[in-house]
């Protein structure tokens, strides 16, 4: 299993959408399971995956590496505009803080 950092943005939007049981079913298989989902081309290796209990929802990710630990991102609606601005937003924000 790989060490896992939940962005707050995340964790506000998993609990609302999924509660707090869900969402750490979901963290336990991003943990297991790093290089789950679709990985989107030309942006830096971050992964979308669609959760089995909602298909309308996507949950956006960075599998790290060996040395660095998977980082959750955020979750999104399946036809959101702009989503990879938004990533790019909370990535900032979380970086600055």
């Amino acid at each position: 299993m790989q060490s896992v950092i939940e962005l707050h943005e995340f964790i506000q939007k998993a609990e609302k959408i999924f509660g707090a049981e869900e969402r750490e079913k979901i963290v336990f298989f991003l943990s297991s399971n790093p290089r789950a989902g679709k990985k989107l081309e030309n942006f830096g290796g971050i992964r979308k995956l669609e959760w089995k209990d909602d298909p309308e929802h996507r949950i956006y990710f960075h599998p790290g590496a060996s040395n660095l630990p998977l980082v959750i991102i955020s979750i999104f609606r399946k036809h959101k505009k702009f989503v990879l601005d938004k990533i790019i937003k909370i990535l900032i924000h979380n970086k600055i803080r």
